[in-house]
């Protein structure tokens, strides 16, 4: 049987996309060699971090705002939360580029900004160790997203709308056909043929991709939390303690609230460690040294937290060279979505909303001359 599409890979962006083609009434199958909502990939992690603003630019500005709306569509038919604005702060010195990009961003879409001092940083937010020189930057539209609910919501929405979905099978590989369209090769010898074709393989994009392979670098990273110290519970919770950005002596760090009994979620922009050659055997187990980082920041941080990392669980990042997300068709036709670079799950469901509009080849509304897939070629010629 021949679909009009097939999403290969239901991660964030594939979920996304999947639904984006449901509800516009496409025939869809959707394709996830793991479970749906896996620990296996980069799209869990019980929270993940949402921004309004963004130091990236204005382009990932306009693709979470898109994001956002998408979310509370879903939200509002299925009756869940998916995202809770809870308020985020970024601190720094003043002459922190990180300021200076994020505040730009964002003055540039009209965001409310609110600019603090030591002092002021200090007061509202005194679970932060505060030195005199830092500065600080409110962002209301930051929160969290609960990412294995943000996927099963989606899928179970896309299902829904009349697609199909297929879990615990591999795709081999993806053939074009000479009268157009491709067949998807899956690794129980079936066949799907089909009209357009969207890749959102995560770590696996090179492998279903390889002729853009060397653009894309997997590296291994962490997860982790802390619990509060004893009778101070409450200090981390999302109405004291909001999303944060920090920048510490030669790394940055980043955080969550308090949201469920794991405790506070914090990591290291910095965090991802060594490259990862095949992506199926990246370890779940942590190993003490790959904590020494996260667990020093807090430690140098948080005088209220237990500077002792819990639940730490692998996880993996796919990076381009310039850290920009891959997002176009390629010159096979297949849709490529590679939002990646280990700040994607924020603007995935708009991420999978533009592989739908440029599967059925509608007007994506956005400028995507930033997510170039061949860019890389260009730089090299």
């Amino acid at each position: 049987m021949r679909h009009e599409a097939v999403v290969i890979g239901l991660g964030a962006a594939g979920a996304g996309a999947l639904w984006a083609l449901a509800r516009r009434g496409v025939s869809v199958v959707g394709i996830e060699q793991f479970d749906i909502a896996h620990d296996r990939g980069s799209s869990h992690g019980r929270s993940r971090l949402f921004r309004g603003g963004a130091a990236e630019g204005v382009a990932y500005v306009d693709l979470a705002r898109r994001s956002l709306e998408i979310w509370r569509d879903l939200e509002a038919s299925a009756g869940v939360e998916l995202v809770s604005l809870v308020g985020g702060v970024t601190i720094a010195t003043a002459e922190s580029e990180l300021l200076r990009r994020t505040e730009t961003a964002m003055r540039e879409r009209e965001l409310p900004v609110d600019v603090f001092d030591a002092d002021e940083l200090r007061r509202q937010f005194p679970q932060h160790r505060i030195r005199d020189e830092d500065r600080g930057l409110l962002d209301a539209a930051t929160g969290v997203v609960r990412p294995e609910l943000a996927i099963t919501t989606a899928i179970d929405a896309a299902v829904a709308a009349g697609a199909v979905v297929h879990g615990g099978i591999r795709v081999d590989r993806i053939e074009q056909l000479a009268g157009g369209g491709h067949r998807i090769m899956l690794d129980d010898g079936d066949e799907i043929e089909t009209s357009r074709v969207i890749v959102a393989g995560g770590a696996w994009t090179g492998r279903l991709v390889p002729e853009l392979s060397s653009d894309f670098i997997v590296r291994r990273a962490v997860l982790s939390w802390f619990q509060p110290k004893p009778g101070r519970e409450s200090e981390f919770l999302p109405d004291r303690f909001p999303v944060f950005t920090r920048e510490d002596q030669s790394v940055t760090g980043w955080g969550a609230p308090t949201i469920d009994d794991y405790g506070v979620k914090i990591g290291l922009h910095d965090q991802a460690g060594y490259e990862i050659d095949d992506p199926a055997a990246n370890r779940a187990d942590v190993a003490a040294w790959e904590l020494e980082g996260v667990e020093a920041f807090c430690a140098r941080q948080f005088d209220g937290l237990e500077p002792v990392a819990r639940h730490p669980r692998g996880c993996m990042i796919t990076v381009t060279r310039d850290e920009h997300f891959s997002i176009g068709t390629l010159e096979s036709g297949v849709v490529l979505l590679a939002a990646c670079s280990g700040h994607g799950f924020k603007h995935s469901a708009a991420v999978g909303d533009l592989g739908a509009r440029l599967a059925i080849d509608e007007d994506p509304e956005l400028d995507l001359s930033l997510f170039d897939p061949y860019r890389f070629r260009t730089t090299q010629q």
